[in-house]
């Protein structure tokens, strides 16, 4: 029987940041909480856990809710949680926030255009090239190299450009998450609902939008 707590994820996703080295596990975050979870096996490992405590470093505002996170796949031991204007650099084999951080958007992804600078609400990692990712804010996007803060595309509506999403996903993305498996496919979260997207392919798999309920277990109890 799911606590109230873990039903709270089946309601919406904030964020999800894989471990190192593109492993099984990742954490989800909701408001206050995470889940540690098994992306191969679909299990919790551990929690509903606070934020607050159990990852150093973060500031107090950070384990408030975490808006957007993103694994540095050119530099597998990093990771980047955003919170409002500002983000912080998370080592994941250290398993703190590097110090020095949080720092605003603004200063440390200057390419970004300035509506991206008040807040992310999530990122991709691209499906080959290790130094590029999309963020998306409200109802935009943008493609992003990462290595050398550089913006490629963008900002574009994700209306258009994401074939067979659904109109409410392309009004706001809440949160992205990997396949464990094929790099190709990634899963795209709004409210209570989620979608499997091949970047390959470009375009939604069919099926979808799915209840998070019937497809990540852990989360139904």
């Amino acid at each position: 029987m799911a606590t109230d707590v873990q039903e709270s994820f089946n309601r919406r996703i904030d964020a999800v940041l894989r471990s190192k080295d593109e492993g099984p596990i990742a954490w989800f975050f909701k408001d206050t909480q995470y889940v540690r979870y098994n992306l191969k096996d679909d299990k919790g490992v551990s929690g509903p856990k606070p934020v607050a405590g159990n990852w150093p470093g973060l500031p107090d505002s950070f384990t408030r809710g975490v808006d957007a996170a993103l694994n540095r796949r050119d530099r597998p031991d990093v990771g980047y949680l955003f919170k409002d204007d500002q983000y912080v650099r998370y080592d994941l084999t250290a398993d703190r926030a590097d110090s020095g951080y949080p720092k605003s958007i603004a200063e440390g992804w200057s390419a970004l255009p300035a509506a991206f600078h008040l807040g992310i609400d999530a990122a991709a990692n691209h499906q080959s090239d290790p130094e590029v990712v999309w963020f998306f804010k409200d109802d935009q996007y943008v493609r992003y190299n990462v290595a050398s803060d550089k913006l490629l595309a963008g900002p574009k509506p994700i209306a258009g450009n994401w074939p067979g999403l659904p109109d409410s996903f392309a009004r706001r993305v809440d949160a992205v998450a990997p396949h464990v498996t094929d790099p190709n496919k990634i899963y795209l979260f709004k409210d209570d609902q989620y979608v499997r997207f091949d970047l390959a392919a470009d375009r939604a798999d069919e099926g979808y939008p799915k209840p998070i309920r019937s497809g990540w277990s852990f989360f139904a109890g």
